[in-house]
């Protein structure tokens, strides 16, 4: 019989890859976009403060709240996510959601020998601080294989007060995750549920995708000034919780930068492309950045060149994007000024 010290080394021995922490800004450091969002609610899905972190939205919640990345912290930690609630929840609908979420591509979920007899467990923790005690869950679904999923529950025992939550999600010999970089699996923590998707009993086993069986009732946003706070979030293979892996603060960055990379006021000239039978001038800037997700990265430029009639994105690809700028009325375009530049290529 093996042992359970030997058993916790064998699980450990199956981490040691290039990462153990499968999660993107564990400790909430990255902030790219703001440090700050107030208003944060219905319709608004998406990330907003801390990178690789998605606020999702479903039905048509009430709650409001001002996100922020906050110093209010467990020992160890500089940062957390905080959702300082504005408005309450009042009366949640039965198809009301309100979920923190990361979304993860295939490549980055190999190990964990999904869709066979190999299927490994993984064990997902992280330190909590909410208001509003009692029941949450976390929530896996499976983006490539018909939404299969697993849910896992965790107590808030004291309002308040920091708590270390651990939670194992055996392996699943079902559905293999596709090995690309498209959207395979997403980790919901749930903040607000209707009873859509807590009127079942919880799936706490890989299955067939049913919304009633997701989340245990909860609402983390029952009355204004309720407080969610969360860092030091981990997910790694095996059935065991280890201690937090810290990175620095610039390799955070050039791996949320894959996702999502902001130049701040960017000054630079553009220069002159003139066709090949000596006519039109075109008026280009290249500029190379960290490798993106995809070949097809959305960009944004925070304000005009420079006596441009047109301007944008010629080509926004994985390492280099071409901006260009018409010339208005034959005049001659100078340079970008003072430009807050993003690339985006979220899942």
């Amino acid at each position: 019989m093996v042992s359970r010290a030997r058993k916790a080394a064998g699980q450990a021995s199956y981490q040691q890859t290039e990462r153990k922490n499968m999660i993107y800004n564990g400790d909430m450091q990255v902030c790219q976009r703001a440090t700050s969002v107030a208003g944060v609610g219905d319709a608004d899905t998406g990330y907003h403060v801390q990178d690789r972190w998605k606020f999702y939205e479903a039905g048509s919640p009430a709650a409001e709240v001002t996100w922020s990345q906050s110093t209010t912290t467990p020992d160890g930690f500089y940062s957390s996510l905080k959702m300082l609630t504005t408005t309450n929840s009042g009366t949640v609908g039965a198809d009301d959601l309100v979920t923190l979420s990361q979304l993860f591509e295939g490549r980055d979920l190999q190990g964990w020998n999904k869709g066979d007899a190999q299927a490994r467990p993984v064990t997902v923790s992280f330190w909590v601080n909410a208001t509003q005690t009692g029941t949450y869950c976390v929530n896996l679904i499976d983006a490539d294989n018909s939404s299969r999923q697993i849910s896992k529950s965790y107590t808030i025992d004291s309002a308040d007060t920091w708590e270390y939550k651990t939670l194992t999600f055996e392996g699943d010999t079902t559905g293999a995750f596709d090995n690309d970089t498209a959207l395979s699996l997403y980790v919901y923590w749930g903040l607000v549920a209707g009873t859509n998707y807590t009127s079942g009993t919880l799936g706490t086993s890989w299955a067939a995708y049913d919304a009633t069986t997701r989340f245990e009732p909860c609402d983390a946003f029952d009355a204004d000034d309720d407080m969610f706070h969360i860092t030091g979030v981990q997910m790694e293979l095996g059935s065991v919780a280890t201690d937090f892996e810290y990175e620095t603060r610039s390799a955070n960055l050039i791996r949320c930068n894959r996702y999502y990379y902001k130049i701040t006021n960017m000054t630079a000239y553009l220069y002159a492309l003139t066709d090949s039978s000596g006519g039109s001038a075109y008026q280009r800037i290249t500029f190379t950045h960290p490798p993106m997700r995809t070949n097809t990265p959305t960009g944004t430029i925070s304000n005009t060149i420079v006596n441009a009639a047109a301007q944008g994105f010629q080509y926004a690809q994985e390492k280099t994007t071409t901006i260009y700028g018409n010339p208005a009325g034959g005049g001659t375009l100078t340079y970008l000024s003072s430009a807050n530049i993003t690339l985006s290529d979220e899942l």
